[in-house]
């Protein structure tokens, strides 16, 4: 061997305990960084979904609150049945009736 080879392999021998802990942490990091895409690529679709299926069964279960319900079950009664119920009293016009309860269910949509 020659002197220049000689010294190559001692300062490769020197060093090599520092080359290998390189290598070592540079392995972890690929692999740390392959997990991370790996699951990335599975776990959004998934949480996606479960998102979407959780979702549509709150929206299934999903229920009025009592106040809103009795004030539109009022307002719809006065306004389509509310005829029933005038007792004599034939100053009220179906129209406006109809409009009250146009502009009433509006309200509401608007307060939720």
């Amino acid at each position: 061997m020659s002197q220049a080879k000689v010294d190559k392999y001692k300062k490769e021998k020197k060093n090599r305990s520092k080359v290998i802990k390189r290598k070592k942490i540079r392995n972890v990091i690929l692999f740390l960084f392959a997990v991370f895409f790996v699951s990335m690529g599975i776990g959004y679709p998934l949480g996606k979904y479960l998102y979407k299926v959780s979702y549509e069964k709150r929206m299934a279960n999903a229920t009025v609150e009592a106040s809103y319900y009795d004030y539109w079950a009022q307002q719809y009664i006065s306004a389509n049945y509310g005829y029933y119920f005038d007792y004599g009293d034939t100053s009220t016009d179906s129209d406006a009736a109809e409009e009250t309860y146009v502009d009433d269910a509006t309200a509401l949509d608007a307060t939720n």
